[in-house]
């Protein structure tokens, strides 16, 4: 057989449509059985297959709508013609202009170069986090099926990403006492690492990839830390602040009475923090301000601080204290911001004792649970009992969704009001606890 030859065949075969149907379905085969045998059976014959089957297979299938062929019967065919010579693998593979594989091969040929894509990544980066994040994505642990499947789609592109995402982990602030030295807004950070500010930005698959591989990271520095597939907005902003990463320091604030922060290299509170507390004024603190502080305190002297989650709670039980020795009560406006996180932070640091107190509803009670896992020894869950929920009952009807997510909710503390609540299944706010709050505040009978 010579080379001319099985040019030939090949090309008066690509030529022809009526074989390509055929054709694909033996090759097929082989890929599944790893050799060339059994049957290709074509239904809804068309015209130019009748034509072109009939011709080689010397039969007549102009009447039939379907035809079942094996490989010995047109390899039988195919000796009848001036293609003798060659046999149908070398034709097929000169037909598909390639070597089949079959599909072993295919699996062991993807994880070579697979290994090879890794391989190289990791040779390049050595320092200690990139390398264990590559293993673990290579290791196909938990989280990484959207890296696999990109890898899949475009292994070019997404070798690309990662490569950012690398470069970015080398170039995090490096962390002094548990805490980053330094604060990079993420575009500034993203412009740093690759020369444009969106490069990050967290609905791209790259800036998925960023949170990923700090979340990983963080779990190989806080064995308290969960990684996890779905993190709402707040739990991201948290992530990033870890490492020193802020997605906004201005309309991420804080809204607080009574609390004085302290300037280290003074030894003394700003003087338009203090004059704030003199003069009984509520103040919204963007997260900027807050991080420029290392410490902070009640103004009123004792280690105790309030939080509650709704902001007309904060304003009526503040509407109590007519005089300006406001107390030390903090309002989180819904789910935790990082600046609320981070001022209480800040006090758990000095030994401060929370209380906090929020709604009854799935969110609030996984609210709750979030700051006790948080601070464990610092919080306190304030009017959080069975009796309270009660009091604090509506007429609001909570969904089986928003009760489905109870299910997350695992602290002791907490169990009897979640059995009641899963029973009830209605809504309680704080609204009907203000005389209570106020009352504890006053006289901090707790």
């Amino acid at each position: 057989m010579s080379k001319d030859k099985l040019q030939e065949a090949a090309d008066f075969f690509r030529k022809e449509p009526g074989f390509k149907r055929l054709f694909e379905k033996f090759i097929n085969n082989y890929k599944s059985l790893g050799r060339f045998g059994g049957t290709a059976k074509l239904v809804k014959l068309t015209t130019l297959e009748k034509e072109a089957l009939s011709g080689l297979m010397g039969k007549d299938y102009s009447k039939q709508s379907s035809v079942t062929i094996s490989v010995k019967e047109f390899e039988k065919a195919l000796e009848k013609t001036r293609f003798s010579s060659i046999d149908l693998k070398t034709l097929l593979f000169s037909y598909i202009g390639e070597n089949i594989l079959t599909k072993s091969e295919e699996e062991e040929k993807y994880v070579r170069i697979k290994e090879t894509f890794f391989r190289e990544l990791l040779a390049k980066y050595p320092e200690n986090y990139c390398q264990h994040w590559l293993k673990y994505l290579q290791a196909n642990e938990i989280g990484t099926r959207g890296v696999n499947s990109s890898y899949k789609e475009n292994p070019v592109l997404l070798k690309e990403q990662l490569i950012k995402v690398l470069e970015a982990i080398c170039k995090l602030p490096q962390r002094t006492n548990n805490k980053p030295n330094r604060y990079w807004r993420l575009p500034v950070f993203a412009d740093l690492v690759t020369n444009d500010p969106h490069a990050f930005d967290l609905n791209s698959q790259q800036g998925r990839l960023l949170i990923f591989a700090l979340g990983y990271i963080r779990t190989l520095e806080d064995t308290n830390y969960q990684l996890l597939n779905n993190t709402n907005s707040e739990e991201i902003t948290e992530l990033l602040s870890y490492f020193g990463i802020i997605r906004d320091d201005i309309l991420n604030f804080v809204t607080f009475s009574g609390i004085i922060a302290c300037d280290e290299a003074a030894n003394k509170a700003p003087e338009w923090w203090q004059k704030c507390w003199e003069e009984g004024v509520v103040i919204n603190v963007p997260l900027r301000e807050i991080l420029k502080r290392d410490s902070f305190y009640p103004a009123n002297g004792k280690k105790v601080v309030f939080v509650v989650e709704n902001s007309g709670v904060f304003s009526e039980i503040l509407d109590k204290f007519p005089d300006r020795n406001l107390p030390p009560l903090i309002c989180t406006n819904g789910q935790f911001k990082l600046a609320a996180l981070i001022l209480l932070d800040r006090l758990a640091k000095n030994d401060v004792i929370i209380y906090y107190s929020g709604d009854f509803d799935p969110e609030g009670l996984l609210m709750a649970q979030r700051l006790k896992t948080r601070y464990p020894a610092q919080v306190r869950l304030w009017h959080y009992t069975e009796e309270d929920y009660k009091k604090s009952q509506s007429e609001v009807a909570l969904s089986e969704n928003r009760l489905n997510k109870l299910k997350n909710l695992n602290l002791e503390e907490l169990a009897k009001v979640k059995d009641y609540m899963e029973k009830s299944k209605i809504a309680g706010y704080q609204e009907r606890l203000i005389n209570e709050l106020v009352k504890d505040i006053a006289g901090q009978r707790l």
